[in-house]
């Protein structure tokens, strides 16, 4: 029989497996539609060629990650340390994914792990974690940092 604690640690590790899921179809979509591009020219409504579509996509420095070994976001050439703090598992979780707003509840969880906290803590956070990414030279990365009635993303590509 399953203990509470277990069970609680269970229901996380199924969320953690149906994000990062979620992440994997995102990047093979991306990738299918770099292919499509390459072998079939540019996608209707589109103005580029396929080659600058594919090169664009293949782009490393193309999507924000949180580096766990440096303890650091990554992007555009750029590196913002935040060690290990609130604010680096913040980033983790808005760069895991990109364009979806997660609710308070879902960054309580998963950044603060389900302790207690008030939406002004979450405010506050995502206020210090645009700062330091500003201080990095990552202006346009802080300013992806969206909210939206209650609820959080990083927007890409907007």
């Amino acid at each position: 029989m399953l203990s509470l604690e277990q069970a609680r640690r269970l229901v996380q590790m199924l969320d953690e497996l149906v994000e990062n899921l979620a992440h994997t179809t995102m990047c093979a979509e991306e990738i299918r539609a770099m292919a499509y591009a390459k072998l079939h020219g540019n996608q209707p409504g589109r103005n580029e060629s396929g080659d600058a579509l594919f090169e664009g996509l293949f782009s490393l420095d193309q999507r924000p990650r949180a580096d766990h070994t440096t303890l650091s976001v990554v992007w555009a050439g750029k590196q913002c340390y935040l060690g290990s703090t609130v604010l680096f598992r913040l980033a983790d979780r808005l760069t895991r994914r990109p364009n979806h707003f997660a609710t308070e509840s879902d960054l309580l969880r998963d950044v603060w792990d389900g302790d207690k906290k008030t939406p002004s803590t979450i405010r506050s956070s995502i206020r210090y974690l645009k700062q330091r990414l500003q201080e990095a030279g990552m202006d346009d990365l802080a300013a992806a940092i969206q909210c939206e009635d209650g609820m959080y993303a990083l927007l890409l590509g907007q």
